[in-house]
Parts: structure tokens; C-alpha cells; sequence
């Protein structure tokens, strides 16, 4: 039986799902909206079936239009999630008491495609996007079960992207041929009126990570260029002298450093076209130097006491006050110290990345959520690494979102191949 295709929500969007934040941007193809999305990487469950205190229907589109992707609360029924406990996800889940806190894990060679919590998180926004824009439509919540096609953009680290992306993008989709495409059913309980939305993948576009952020950074063209070059004059102009924003446009040989919590991935371009066999991904990222602090200071300083890596990141974060100013030197000491072992790892790894990449290699880029915090540690040896090949380090205050572009722009690029493909008259938006 076949939906009206009017009645079908269609969205299109990137998610970058990281060891610490996803990232994200959604498009409603139809209301042209898009939701830019940026929470913590965790989830608690909880056996409960409903909320202690549902917030009340008529609270719903004041909710709904504020940060609601910090908030979900749905479980789920799907292949891909063994449970159907409720999750509570972003911020609101690092609140929670007396549940099972779930965050990815960092130390181990546990990859995180096959942790359960990335497809949480995937399924759960587009389903929070779908209400949001129903809601912003109509005003209340919907009486009916939500209709959803989905095309995403994701990523694999790249030492899992050559042998995982094709099956990691079939658990979203379903078997290649199958006529019965699988579906996902996630069940939004934040209301007094629980709401059922059924996401259908039509397209899983499966990017490694770092490659992503190359793409976003070609797209976004002269703009990014002209303010990575005044960056680099302010510092050091001998190593640009006479390289202009459409120069560093126009390069095709480039290698990546996309610090990351769980893992450091570096993309290798060679003539304009990613390169698998120079790429590498160290199993290492700024949550380990996190991880490691707790554990050092669990035995050597019983006063810093944190409940996950996110809480200690938080608060180092945070511009402390007069009461806690000694103890977040003593907190930042302890990772700057775990901090410096990383960064030799990182520079130790680029450099042997750089050797496989080759001579030709025209400039270096730095970014990723976890490069920020390390700067001032990580931009020396990696410049000291690169010799006379200029390191342009991407401000973190934008370089945590390029991947999620990349992505979008991935999956993006794909829906408009199909609406070309397709006949006049004819829509891709029929859901059986």
C-alpha cells in the first residue's frame, strides 16, 4: 500500500556522529527548513515506559522550537537497537540519575560502528526533525503516526571506510534487492501523547571521516581560503609569500588532521581525489588524554572527582570561579600532561603519513572538535613535522562542523543526481 507522497516528510541531512558530539544539518526538502544540531554523544536508558512528568501536548511547539535535539526522549524498534528502552539523549541525558549512561568508548579497538549508540543517535534526530517541522506546520502534535523518507550523509573512521561503509549503509537501508526496504520506528515520549514516527532510508551516503571535512572545505572555496591565509601571515608570512585565496583553492594534493575525541583521522587527497592507501586513522584521540587524566587523578587527587569525560571537559571548558580556580588549574594540569603524550602520538603518526603521501603533498589542514584544546601543544609539532609544507590550523569554532557539511553536501549531491534522473511528473517521495 502505498502513502500519499504528500503526507511524507522528506529530509536530507549530515550527521557526523563523533566519540564526543554529533553534528548535524538537516534539510526538510519540502519546507526548505534546516536544523543545524550539536549534542553530546550519550544516551541514558531506562526501563521506565514514560516520563515521571510528561510535559503537557499544549507545551509542544514552545518546546519543539527550542534546542529539543538536547531533550529526546523516545525508545525504539528497529533491527538495528536490541531494546526498546527509553533513551533520553544530549544534555538532558548527562542529568539523569539512576540509569545506565552510555558514551562511546575511546580506550579499546571497539569500533563505533558497531556500538549500538551510533545508530541511537542517527535514528533519533531525523525522528526529532520530523516532529519539529510538523509541529512548526500545524501548530500542535499530530494525531497520526509520521511518515519519514531519509537520505544521510554518515562517516567511518577511515581505517573502517574501504571494508565497512557499503554494509554499514545497508543496516540503515536494508538488504540490497529486498522488496520490503527496513523500516524504523522511533516512538517520541517527551508528551503527555506519545508520538510514532517511521523513518524509511531511501540513500545512505558513507563518507570516511576527515574526507568529509576536505569536501566542505573545496565547497565552502576563496571565502574559508582568504581567512585561512591572514591567519598564516599574522604568524609566519615567509611560508605563503605570494599564495593568493584561489591558489589554495586550486590545490589538489592535500593531507588532513581531524582530531577527534575517540580517534585522529588523516584524509590523504592525491590529485584532487581521496587517496585510501595513504590515509590512516590513529586509534587515539583527545577523550583518551581526558580518560587517562581521570584515571591519574582518581589515585593522585581525591578532590577532582568526574563522572564521565564530557563532565571534565565541561568544566575546563568553563571560565571558573574564584571557588574553583585552583582546582581546575590542578584538572587542566593533569590532561595537559596526558595531552603532550597524545600530541606526540599525532605527530609521530602525520609523519608517517606524510612519507606514504609523498612530495607533492601542497598543504596540510588541522581541524576536528578535538584540535582546539591541544593548539597550542599540537600546531608546533606538527609544524615542525611538515617542514616547509604550510599547516593551516581551521579555528575550532568552525572546524567541528565541517565534516557534518561534507556530509550534507554528500547526500545532498545524490537526491539532486535522482531528481534529475527522474521522468517529468514523477516524485521520489512514494513510501510503501
Amino acid at each position: 500500500m502505498s502513502a500519499n507522497s504528500n503526507d511524507i516528510i522528506t529530509l536530507t541531512g549530515g550527521i557526523d556522529v563523533g566519540n564526543g558530539y554529533v553534528k548535524g544539518v538537516i534539510q526538510n526538502t519540502k519546507q526548505e527548513t534546516f536544523d543545524e544540531i550539536d549534542l553530546p554523544s550519550a544516551v541514558v536508558s531506562t526501563s521506565r515506559t514514560s516520563p515521571k512528568v510528561p510535559l503537557p501536548d499544549a507545551d509542544a511547539a514552545s518546546v519543539l522550537a527550542g534546542d529539543f535535539y538536547n531533550q529526546i526522549d523516545c525508545s525504539l524498534t528497529t533491527p538495528l537497537v536490541a531494546a526498546s528502552d527509553r533513551r533520553i539523549f544530549g544534555r538532558a541525558a548527562l542529568s539523569v540519575r539512576g540509569s545506565k549512561f552510555t558514551e562511546f568508548e575511546v580506550l579499546g579497538k571497539h569500533s563505533k560502528a558497531d556500538q549500538e549508540l551510533s545508530k541511537v543517535l542517527v535514528l533519533g534526530v531525523f525522528a526529532a526533525k520530523a516532529l519539529r517541522d510538523y509541529v512548526r506546520e500545524n501548530g500542535a502534535l499530530p494525531d497520526h503516526e509520521l511518515r519519514v523518507q531519509v537520505r544521510a550523509g554518515l562517516a567511518l573512521p577511515i581505517s573502517e571506510f574501504v571494508a565497512r561503509r557499503h554494509a554499514f549503509a545497508a543496516e540503515f537501508i536494508g538488504l540490497l534487492g529486498s522488496a520490503d526496504p527496513t523500516v524504523h520506528l522511533v516512538t517520541i515520549k517527551n508528551f503527555s501523547t506519545p508520538v510514532s514516527v517511521r523513518l524509511q532510508f531511501v540513500d545512505v551516503q558513507v563518507m570516511a571521516e576527515g574526507a568529509s571535512a576536505q569536501f566542505a572545505i573545496t565547497d565552502k572555496g576563496e571565502p574559508l581560503a582568504q581567512a585561512l591565509l591572514d591567519d598564516l601571515r599574522a604568524r609566519d608570512a615567509s611560508i605563503v609569500d605570494g599564495v593568493s585565496a584561489s591558489d589554495l583553492v586550486a590545490v589538489q594534493n592535500t593531507i588532513g588532521v581531524d582530531v577527534g575525541e575517540g580517534t585522529v583521522n588523516f584524509p590523504v587527497f592525491t590529485d584532487g581525489r581521496f587517496n585510501p592507501e595513504a590515509a590512516d586513522t590513529l586509534e587515539e584521540g583527545y577523550g583518551t588524554a581526558l580518560m587517562n587524566a581521570m584515571e591519574r587523578m582518581s589515585e593522585e587527587d581525591a578532590t577532582l572527582l568526574f563522572s564521565s569525560r564530557k563532565q571534565l571537559a565541561d568544566f575546563l571548558h568553563a571560565e571558573p570561579s574564584v571557588l574553583v580556580k585552583n582546582r581546575h588549574q590542578r584538572a587542566a594540569g593533569f590532561v595537559e600532561g596526558e595531552a603532550s603524550y597524545l600530541v606526540d602520538e599525532i605527530a609521530s603518526f602525520f609523519g608517517d603519513v606524510l612519507s606514504q603521501a609523498g612530495a607533492t603533498t601542497e598543504v596540510v589542514y588541522v581541524y576536528g572538535g578535538g584540535s582546539g584544546p591541544i593548539k597550542h601543544l599540537l600546531h608546533p609539532a606538527l609544524l615542525k613535522a611538515a617542514g616547509d609544507v604550510p599547516v593551516l590550523y581551521l579555528d575550532s569554532s568552525y572546524s567541528r562542523h565541517l565534516n557534518r557539511e561534507g556530509l550534507y553536501i554528500a547526500a545532498r549531491h545524490v537526491e539532486q543526481q535522482a531528481l534529475a534522473a527522474k521522468p517529468a511528473g514523477k516524485r521520489s517521495n512514494e513510501v510503501t
